[in-house]
Order: structure tokens, then sequence, then C-alpha cells
């Protein structure tokens, strides 16, 4: 629910339902998509660049705090009278929902780890100390 510091929703008619349903089954997919990307990039975090990382943080950080809209929006539209296909596109949502949180937080978690692994920040370092953060595990030799 709105929280002092967040602005009121613009919040949607049931009307708009379908659409939102859709939106988020996109989300899903592409929040998926973003987060096989990243996994794989763990092992060679040097292919990206501070400003795709950057990218990362910013996009699914937003992402992550607007889950709440999402959330409010579909617990409204389960309180109105809905056909079975409505109940099961709400239903639909919340479980995506549910799904998307850990998600985004794990898509965070690596992008904040990747951050300081670009590179740039490899580029950065004289070869003394990208020895040493090979030689302590910290990056991982290009192969």
């Amino acid at each position: 629910m709105p929280q002092p510091d967040r602005p009121t929703p613009n919040w949607q008619p049931l009307s708009m339902l379908p659409m939102l349903s859709d939106m988020l089954s996109a989300q899903v997919e592409e929040v998926d998509t973003q987060l096989e990307s990243l996994r794989e990039a763990q092992a060679r975090p040097h292919v990206l660049d501070d400003y795709t990382v950057g990218r990362v943080l910013k996009v699914y950080g937003e992402q992550q705090d607007f889950l709440w809209v999402y959330e409010a929006q579909v617990e409204r539209w389960q309180q109105e009278s809905l056909s079975a296909t409505q109940r099961q596109q709400t239903k639909q949502m919340a479980a995506q929902l549910t799904q998307l949180k850990p998600k985004l937080k794990e898509i965070l978690a690596i992008a904040a780890d990747l951050k300081d692994k670009t590179i740039e920040s490899v580029l950065g370092k004289s070869n003394l100390e990208v020895a040493l953060d090979v030689l302590s595990g910290k990056l991982k030799p290009p192969i």
C-alpha cells in the first residue's frame, strides 16, 4: 500500500487488467532473460562495461521499487466482482509478482558484485593488482 514517501498511483480500472497482465508477463520473461545473462557473465565479468552494469542496477532497481504498485493494484482488483477469467488473471499476476521479487533481488546482487569487475575496472588496475585479484579468487583469469 502507499507510504508517505510514495506518490499515490494512478489506479487502473478493471478494463485494464488484460493489458497489465500481458505487461507483467512480458516483464517476467525479460527478467528471466536478464538473470540468465547475468549468471553467465559472472564467469566472465570483464566482458561487461561500467555503463551496462550501472544501467542494470538502475533499471532493475526501479522495477523492484515499483512492485508494490502492481501488488496494490492486483489487491484492489481482487476486491471487485470478478469474472472467472479476471479472477484467474489476478491470481496469475499475484503469483508472477511473488516470483519477480527474488529474481530482481538476485539481478541486483549479481550486478552489484560485477560492478567492480567490469572491463574498465580491470583495465584501470596494474598487472600486480590483477594478478593478486586472480590469485585471491576475486577475479577469474580470462580463458
